[in-house]
């Protein structure tokens, strides 16, 4: 049996499995459907150094990393899933190399590539204890989808995934020695986020404050931001497809000179962006007499079949007076509108006036 002298650093709880919390900077859906984790092995390698009688071994100057294996499940929209498979296209474009645009994630080359991410350790109460922060994170291998019209209950996708690293770190989270409260000052930060439209254009506003930082980082992509700044902002348009159901979550960390860290998140919902469906468009037809009507035909024909679903207001001026054609006088005639815009505004006369 063992027994624990009285001191300080003498565990009286037992470290669970259970409690655990992963957060991917580039993968929020799978790190919230997240359901197992493996903390990778590490190995030192050996050297060995030749005896009179045999080969000792020595410390080598290489320490190697397993892999990490989670293990996440998959969301009804599959949004997850997907953004983990486009990040495999963008590595190894299979197709061809513009999977390299197609698929590409964030602004910076390091930021395509890679993506750091933290694992945390709960302790008894929930409450987080240790932090393994994993440095430039990517994608070798994902799991399949195994359906099978035999099941007898609903079977829910847990897929697997590996993850390549360069190095993880392992730090007590608040504090300095792995047992010890911090006396140090730990950073603070703050996080607030609004979306504004202007002109039809949506911008997402993130404004943050800070103390005690000497780097504040924001995940989804955005990076590093400037320490005596107050905020950046985004383009909706760009990051719609972060969004899961329209809601988009930021986190900022900001980290001491001590390495404590401090984190503040924020949530917004995003409009919805204007389509071709949903567009209103007024189309006022030009008296000019360098257009013909049959030119005006074929290029109204062809912004049909572009945008097939668009609505069109027609603005047409009265004709009268000198110079111009009478109430009477046919305006597809006079204005070189296409009888087939006028068919679209007006079924029951188009085709009367058009001769």
């Amino acid at each position: 049996m063992a027994y624990f002298s009285d001191t300080d650093n003498a565990p009286s709880k037992f470290l669970s499995g259970v409690g655990f919390q992963l957060s991917l900077n580039k993968l929020p859906g799978v790190s919230y459907y997240c359901q197992s984790v493996t903390v990778p092995s590490l190995n030192l390698a050996v050297a060995e150094q030749p005896t009179m009688y045999r080969r000792l071994p020595e410390p080598g100057d290489e320490v190697n990393y397993d892999d990490l294996s989670i293990r996440f499940l998959v969301d009804e929209d599959m949004k997850n899933y997907i953004s983990v498979h486009n990040w495999l296209r963008y590595l190894g474009y299979p197709e061809s190399e513009k999977d390299w645009t197609t698929f590409a994630d964030g602004e910076k080359y390091s930021e395509k590539q890679y993506s750091d991410g933290s694992l945390f350790i709960l302790n008894s109460n929930f409450q987080k204890k240790f932090e393994i922060y994993f440095k430039d994170l990517f994608p070798v291998s994902l799991g399949g989808l195994n359906l099978d019209a035999t099941y007898t209950d609903t079977e829910y996708f847990a897929i697997d995934a590996t993850f390549k690293y360069s190095m993880f770190d392992i730090k007590e989270v608040g504090a300095t020695t792995f047992f010890k409260q911090s006396s140090l000052i730990a950073p603070t930060v703050t996080l607030t986020s609004g979306v504004a439209t202007v002109d039809g254009v949506s911008t997402l506003s993130l404004n943050y404050t800070s103390t005690n930082a000497v780097s504040l980082v924001i995940n989804q992509g955005i990076g590093s931001v400037a320490i005596q700044g107050t905020g950046v902002t985004k383009n909706v348009a760009d990051i719609s497809h972060l969004s899961y159901n329209g809601v988009i979550s930021y986190t900022i960390t900001a980290t001491s000179s001590d390495g404590l860290v401090a984190t503040a998140t924020t949530t917004a919902t995003l409009p919805t962006q204007q389509t071709s469906t949903n567009r209103t468009c007024i189309a006022v037809c030009d008296e000019s007499g360098y257009q013909s009507l049959a030119g005006m035909e074929v290029k109204w024909n062809n912004f049909r079949t572009a945008w097939p679903d668009r609505v069109f207001w027609l603005l047409s001026p009265t004709k009268n007076g000198a110079g111009y054609a009478a109430p009477t006088e046919s305006p597809i005639r006079h204005l070189n509108v296409p009888p087939s815009f006028l068919e679209e505004v007006d079924p029951s006369s188009a085709n009367s006036t058009a001769s």
